[in-house]
């Protein structure tokens, strides 16, 4: 059948004719590859702004090609101002929570709360937040339109809806320079793909479906397939949304992070293609509007000086809100000696068994304790103070690796995409020599704000037993106003207790144990 021959084209600019087709296919292209090649390049800045207003600016551009006053000027506007408020509000609110749990709980595997919340609670507000505009256009104007004129509807808001959302909730990242060098090629590409494409084509798929069911006058004729494929596909676009907020918070590497999201999205818009052809099935889909005016240079032309404004506007932003970098000059910024309670005073946890101990913090402190909880043979600390972060100290049997090769490996299975900045000279754990990296992570997530993460994790093998000290928190730059008021390699507040904490483990058998 025509319909399994898919085309991202026309799922996404439906009732277009096919010459019109093709100048929006390289339009599409076109904003793409600048996509890549900005994250290739590592030009942060621009990338972002490439992102946000990437598919918003095509979609105006096809509103404009099938004349959005045979639409409804009013209700294409009404729309989009919704989606914009709508955005504003639901980042602010949700972005923060998500957030929260990324600081918190990198390296930890993720419970059944965190799923429910995290992985299906918000990216299921946010998807019943992008379909409002399309019901509240459709509750206060009633006037006389067809199934494609409210899939622009409610597309358009929902478009509006996720570029706020995700400008919103990148801004911190425009703080950290027009640039990236310090991060991965990698890992910028899957985030481009993920906020610029991805997550904008669900939007649209969830917008446009909703706007199609809302205008859908089902012919007398009716098949049961046709009465039942937008109600059917209504319920297919949640569980598409519910599945990319489950991948956000399952450990992946951020190459299949990336290629999940993206099937996702290739899902999305083959349950649009299937809608739009029920909508349209009794009648010819280039009924919409006066179709067809522009040219190549005209689409391109105004997708072109649009992207060239947005990448201007987010390089200028991140230009004046980058801070400046800190001189440092002694006398009279010398810093101050770290101080903290003697460690002999806080309870000590055993583990496995006996293998190891380790002292951690008492009741009464800024941490809260879990013992051995799921995937940590050990005692994991929530710091719920200051920057919050978390401190984890545990053992395993070694296996004949060396403390390198622990680290390494602990690493690439709980901290996915970090990029070491780092080695740590001299390392130890419990006064005997190891290995230890400090390293960066950048969360991808489609829902969470952006956050550079430092990741500092130390590890020493005796008696083929080895013991880990992990430390994961906000990046943090050490400076006269934060800190001990001198620069640290580490720029991370949980290091100024870690050490204390790392140098109280002891093997079984050391002389420093207490016979039970």
């Amino acid at each position: 059948m025509a319909i399994l021959r898919w085309s991202l084209t026309s799922s996404l600019f439906p009732g277009l004719p096919t010459h019109s087709r093709s100048r929006f296919r390289l339009a599409f292209l076109v904003f793409v590859t600048a996509l890549v090649a900005f994250a290739a390049l590592r030009w942060q800045a621009p990338m972002i702004a490439t992102a946000v207003c990437g598919l918003p600016l095509l979609f105006t551009i096809y509103l404009r090609e099938i004349d959005v006053r045979t639409v409804g000027l009013r209700a294409v506007a009404v729309s989009g101002v919704l989606g914009l408020g709508l955005a504003v509000g639901w980042a602010l609110i949700a972005g923060p929570i998500v957030a929260g749990a990324y600081d918190v709980a990198l390296g930890a595997p993720a419970d059944t709360r965190q799923v429910l919340l995290f992985g299906v609670a918000v990216p299921v507000s946010e998807a019943w937040a992008m379909i409002v505009p399309a019901v509240v256009v459709r509750l206060t104007d009633r006037s006389p339109r067809d199934a494609l004129g409210g899939f622009a509807i409610g597309a358009f808001g929902a478009t509006v809806f996720t570029g706020v959302a995700t400008a919103i909730l990148l801004m911190p990242q425009l703080a950290m320079g027009v640039t990236a060098p310090d991060r991965s090629v990698s890992s910028l590409l899957v985030e481009a793909l993920v906020e610029g494409v991805a997550w904008p084509l669900v939007g649209v798929a969830t917008g446009g479906i909703i706007g199609i069911a809302l205008w859908f006058t089902k012919p007398a004729n009716a098949s049961r397939w046709h009465r039942s494929v937008v109600p059917t596909a209504l319920i297919l676009v949640l569980i598409v949304v519910t599945a990319m907020g489950v991948v956000d918070v399952i450990p992946l590497s951020s190459v299949w992070y990336g290629v999940l999201h993206l099937l996702i999205a290739a899902v999305a818009m083959l349950v649009l293609r299937f809608v739009v052809a029920a909508a349209t099935g009794h009648r010819a889909p280039e009924a919409i509007g006066t179709a067809g005016q522009s040219s190549y240079p005209g689409v391109l032309g105004w997708l072109a000086a649009g992207l060239g404004v947005a990448v201007a506007a987010g390089v200028i932003v991140s230009a004046r809100i980058t801070p400046a970098p800190e001189l440092f000059v002694c006398p009279p910024d010398c810093g101050r000696p770290p101080l903290g309670i003697p460690v002999e005073n806080n309870p000590r946890f055993s583990g496995d068994d006996g293998a190891f101990s380790v002292a951690y913090p008492g009741e009464g402190s800024a941490y809260d304790a879990t013992f051995d909880p799921p995937g940590v043979n050990g005692v994991e600390l929530r710091y719920t103070g200051g920057d919050t972060g978390t401190l984890t100290f545990s053992g395993e049997p070694a296996g004949d690796r060396t403390a390198k090769q622990v680290v390494q490996q602990l690493i690439e299975s709980r901290y996915q995409g970090a990029v070491v900045d780092y080695e740590i000279p001299n390392a130890s754990v419990g006064y005997q020599p190891g290995y230890g990296v400090v390293a960066d992570v950048f969360p991808t997530s489609s829902s969470a704000t952006y956050t550079r993460l430092r990741v500092i994790v130390v590890a020493a093998v005796k008696h083929d037993y080895a013991l880990i000290a992990a430390a994961v928190g906000p990046y943090h730059r050490f400076g006269p106003d934060y800190g001990d008021g001198h620069p640290s390699g580490a720029n991370l507040e949980l290091a100024m207790d870690m050490g204390k904490y790392v140098n109280s483990f002891r093997w079984r058998g050391d002389r420093y144990s207490r016979p039970s």
